[in-house]
C-alpha cells in the first residue's frame, strides 16, 4: 500500500466488505438452514462433528480463500493499494514505466607530478576505483594540455545502483588502467545519482501527479512531475516564481541531502528542454535556505519501567533521530510540540523541554538540526 501524503485520506476500499473468514462460515450455513427449512419443513439441526458441519467449514474457507483472491486483485486495480508489477500494469495506463536504476556520476580529477610541455591524454573508458572496490570509468577524452598540472572529468560506477552514490570527496583515489605521468586521481566532490529501481511509492507520487504533465509545465504540478520525473531519489520539491516568467525549483534529495552543483546544474538543464516548459519561462534550481534550530531536553522514566529503563533510552535516542528526519522538510514549520510526543511514545514519563521553540519556516526553506543535548533525568515516581 502507498504511504505518499497525498493519499493518506483517501479510503482504502475493501471489495468483500471487510468479511472474515467467521462471517463466511455463518453466512454459509446460515443459507444451508434456510433451503434445509424450505426443501423439508424442519428446522436444521447439525452438531459440531457432523459430516455436514466439516464440510461446511471447508466449502467457507475454500469460499474464502477466492474472495480474498478477489479483494487483492480489486485493490490492485487502485492507486493507493496497487504494488509491484500490478503497479507496473496500472501506471502504464498514463504512459509511465518504472524507472531503472542508475549509475552514480562525479567529477574525477587526473592530477600529473609537475607541468608538461606537451599534452597528457585520457583516454574514454579509463578506469579508476576507491579502495575495496567500486569501480568507475571516464565517459568522454579528455586531455591535460601543456603548461597545466590537471584535468576534471566526470567518471561514471560501472554497476548501476545506490550503493555508488555517497562515496566522499578523495576516496575514488586508485588509478585502475595506467597512463603515462599521471601521479594521482581522486573525486573533488560527492558522487551522485546511482539509485536503485524505483520503489513503489516514488512510482505512485508520479502516477498521482502524471495528469498535470499533458499539460505543458505551466502548473505547479506539471514542474514537480517533472523534477521527480528526472530522479526518483527527490524526496520534496517547491516551485516558486519570483518574478514574472521566472520559475525557481526548490528541491531535496533522499536523507535530506542538499542538491550539490552538479545536480542542480543538471535538473536546470532537463527542465529547460524546449519540450518540457513554456519558451517564455526561464528555470533556475536554487539551493534551499537551511533554518537551524538545537534540540534540548531533559527527560524521566517511571519508576514503574525500571526494567525497561535501557530500552526506552534507546527508543528516545531513536525517537529524537525520527524527529530530525520529520522535521527536514521544505516549509515545515518547525514544532517542538511534535518532539515531545515522540519521546513520549518511547515511553518517557515527563519531557523538560528547552530547544527548539516554535519558529516559522519559509515554504523554500528547510529546517537543519544544528545540535542535540539529551539528558537522561533517572527515574522518578509514577
Amino acid at each position: 500500500m502507498s504511504n505518499i501524503s497525498e493519499l493518506a485520506n483517501v479510503p482504502q476500499i475493501s471489495f468483500i466488505e471487510n468479511m472474515t473468514l467467521q462471517e463466511t462460515e455463518e453466512q454459509l450455513k446460515a443459507e444451508y438452514a434456510r433451503i434445509y427449512r424450505e426443501q423439508t419443513g424442519k428446522e436444521l439441526v447439525l452438531g459440531e462433528a457432523d459430516a455436514k458441519t466439516l464440510l461446511l467449514k471447508a466449502f467457507a474457507l475454500i469460499e474464502y480463500q477466492t474472495m480474498q483472491y478477489a479483494d487483492i486483485k480489486g485493490q490492485a486495480e487502485l492507486l493507493k493499494t496497487s504494488t509491484g508489477e500490478a503497479l507496473d500494469a496500472l501506471v502504464a495506463l498514463l504512459g509511465l514505466t518504472r524507472q531503472e536504476s542508475k549509475k552514480a556520476t562525479v567529477k574525477e580529477r587526473f592530477m600529473l607530478a609537475e607541468a608538461r610541455a606537451d599534452t597528457v591524454a585520457v583516454p574514454a573508458g579509463t578506469r579508476v576505483k576507491k579502495q575495496g572496490g567500486r569501480y568507475f570509468n571516464t565517459l568522454d577524452y579528455a586531455e591535460i594540455p601543456p603548461g597545466a598540472t590537471y584535468v576534471d572529468t566526470i567518471v561514471q560506477a560501472e554497476e548501476a545502483g545506490a550503493e555508488s552514490s555517497g562515496i566522499l570527496a578523495g576516496e575514488i583515489n586508485i588509478l585502475v588502467d595506467p597512463i603515462p605521468y599521471i601521479a594521482s586521481v581522486s573525486n573533488v566532490d560527492e558522487s551522485t545519482g546511482g539509485l536503485d529501481v524505483e520503489d513503489d511509492d516514488s512510482l505512485t507520487e508520479r502516477a498521482y501527479l502524471a495528469p498535470s504533465r499533458f499539460s505543458c509545465a505551466g502548473p505547479r504540478d506539471a514542474y514537480e512531475y517533472h523534477v521527480r520525473e528526472w530522479r526518483s531519489d527527490v524526496t520534496d520539491v517547491q516551485i516558486t516564481s519570483p518574478e514574472p516568467c521566472v520559475i525557481a525549483i526548490y528541491f531535496v534529495m533522499e536523507g535530506g541531502r542538499l542538491p550539490n552543483a552538479t545536480e542542480r546544474e543538471e535538473l536546470t538543464e532537463y527542465i529547460s528542454g524546449e519540450n518540457l516548459r513554456p519558451l517564455c519561462d526561464k528555470v533556475v534550481c536554487v539551493e534551499p535556505e537551511e533554518v537551524p534550530y538545537n534540540i534540548a531536553f531533559t527527560y524521566w522514566i517511571g519508576d514503574g519501567d525500571q526494567r525497561s529503563a535501557g530500552t526506552i533510552q534507546e527508543k528516545v535516542t531513536a525517537a529524537v533521530q525520527s524527529y530530525q528526519s520529520w522535521q527536514r522538510h521544505l516549509g515545515r514549520d518547525i514544532n517542538p510540540t511534535e518532539l515531545i510526543a515522540k519521546i513520549r511514545e518511547a515511553g518517557a514519563k515527563r519531557v523538560k523541554l528547552t530547544a527548539p521553540a516554535d519558529i516559522v519556516v519559509g515554504k523554500t526553506q528547510l529546517p537543519k538540526c544544528a545540535g542535540q543535548t539529551v539528558t537522561y533525568g533517572g527515574l522518578e515516581d509514577d
